[in-house]
């Protein structure tokens, strides 16, 4: 959530419209009382364009979607809620993907249980990074970046800090070429960096934490994590092993 005097988050919330129309149209309204409560400023198309276009109507639906696309253009966010995902909802998502929009995806129990998102801002620093990850291989893995790396005008967040490295010489530690090619972890952006720009390797429990408030879908946060969990799984039952 923004601090006090900050700008709102307009927020674009993607949920179903056909089969159950009028039941879904309320759901909708639930999830945007649910992002407001979040501090963001939640816009739900279908729950306006239902009361003057049919949905039923070939040409008056794809109306409704042209409009709904035309919208996201001038959205934050996209928040994808509820635990189904329709045609139409993976058509927005994936504009959301080509416009570098951060996408989150809230399942039903987090709207009606009122765990909120985007609660959290604090930018991850060299405590949040595995010790020592400074020397390891960057490839593949996720990193904290250095604020600093963006220089001194930007005011930067919670979302800058996480980046996974892809390639590049700088991924290998003392390697003569020093560049790391990193897609930012929430808006997918793909950036030339520096090694010496990052403090290390992010820690599995910082890395969690950052995701319970900015639910995003990411097959290197869920590696990372699965291997966390495997690992301590490892350790308990070597644990238990050596008790007499």
């Amino acid at each position: 959530m923004g601090k006090a005097g900050d700008k709102l988050r307009l927020v674009y919330i993607s949920s179903p419209l056909r089969g159950d129309v009028e039941r879904n149209i309320q759901r909708a309204r639930d999830y945007c009382a649910y992002a407001a409560s979040c501090g963001v400023i939640p816009l739900a198309p279908h729950t306006i364009f239902t009361q003057y276009l049919d949905d039923e109507q070939p040409e008056q639906r794809e109306q409704g979607l042209a409009m709904g696309r035309d919208l996201m253009w001038r959205c934050d966010d996209l928040w994808v809620v509820g635990n189904t995902i329709s045609s139409g909802m993976r058509e927005e998502i994936e504009l959301a993907k080509k416009l570098y929009m951060p996408i989150f995806y809230v399942p039903e129990e987090q709207v009606q249980e009122k765990v909120k998102i985007r609660q959290q801002d604090r930018l991850l620093g060299v405590d949040d990074c595995i010790a020592g990850s400074d020397q390891s291989s960057y490839e593949g893995q996720i990193l904290v970046l250095k604020p600093e790396a963006y220089g001194n005008s930007m005011d930067l967040t919670a979302d800058d800090s996480l980046w996974y490295a892809r390639d590049g010489f700088g991924c290998t530690y003392g390697a003569r070429g020093q560049a790391v090619y990193a897609e930012n972890l929430l808006d997918r952006r793909y950036i030339h960096w520096e090694r010496k720009d990052f403090y290390g390797i992010v820690k599995p429990e910082s890395l969690a934490a950052w995701i319970a408030d900015k639910p995003i879908r990411s097959e290197a946060a869920e590696a990372v994590l699965e291997a966390a969990v495997q690992s301590l799984a490892l350790e308990l039952e070597d644990g238990e092993g050596l008790e007499p």
